[in-house]
């Protein structure tokens, strides 16, 4: 635990450094991809040879197949801040903390109001999601989900995108480059969760997106990972709740 470094001055690099920058952060995320795929791997092969898996996407199933990634991200994320950037920058949260708090929840919906309003505008056939396949099976893995993104899924993903990838990505661009290309990085390994493709996929990831600036940019004002950590667990939360008692 730290006080989080001065983010307030951008420094100079080459485009070297920014390259270097950049295949690093694309490294960390590409290490806790593949560590996650052994965690899972490590946990289902036993399971599978007692038979104790079953062939529907149960609730059951789809924690059983994220959390093992998920401590993979968490793990990387947190090794890199501690070995390569030394902070942690996590604290108990303010006052101050909580209204960015409120302040990013606010900004992460209206992004997805606006740009679900742009699709309409269009005419873009909505696209379907792994997780929406999911639910259709069984719709308490949207229940499932959701307390796992307070639990898991938020504090592990924060940790690698903003803690590591970001952080990273700021000792070489500054708060904004770094803000930018981290959400970029996120938005991009989101794009395996939606099932097809074309152009129709440019609207969720377009949304993750933005939302991921939000979340970036929530860090950066408080230089605490709890923050965004908060608005990524009550995000996905209430998407996911929301989606049960409607569907």
């Amino acid at each position: 635990m730290s006080v989080a470094p001065d983010r307030s001055q951008t420094p100079r690099a080459s485009v070297v450094a920014q390259l270097r920058a950049v295949l690093v952060a694309v490294g960390v995320v590409v290490a806790a991809v593949l560590l996650g795929a052994v965690f899972t791997i490590a946990v289902f092969v036993p399971l599978i040879a007692v038979g104790a898996v079953p062939e529907t996407a149960t609730s059951i199933v789809v924690i059983a197949a994220l959390i093992p990634s998920q401590l993979a991200f968490a793990a990387v994320g947190l090794l890199v801040m501690v070995v390569l950037l030394g902070d942690v920058s996590v604290r108990l949260p303010t006052r101050t903390d909580a209204t960015w708090v409120a302040l990013g929840l606010g900004g992460s919906f209206s992004a997805v109001v606006l740009l679900l309003v742009a699709s309409t505008v269009v005419d873009l056939t909505p696209v379907q999601s792994v997780v929406g396949e999911a639910a259709t099976v069984d719709p308490m893995v949207l229940v499932a989900l959701a307390v796992l993104s307070v639990l898991v899924i938020a504090p592990a993903e924060e940790f690698l995108f903003r803690g590591a990838v970001q952080g990273r990505l700021r000792q070489t661009f500054g708060p904004v480059g770094a803000v930018g290309i981290a959400s970029a990085i996120f938005a991009s390994l989101h794009v395996f969760n939606f099932i097809g493709g074309g152009i129709v996929v440019l609207v969720p990831v377009t949304v993750l997106f933005v939302v991921g600036s939000v979340l970036g940019y929530v860090y950066e004002r408080t230089g605490n990972l709890v923050v965004p950590i908060a608005v990524h667990a009550l995000y996905n939360a209430t998407l996911f709740l929301s989606s049960f008692v409607v569907g």
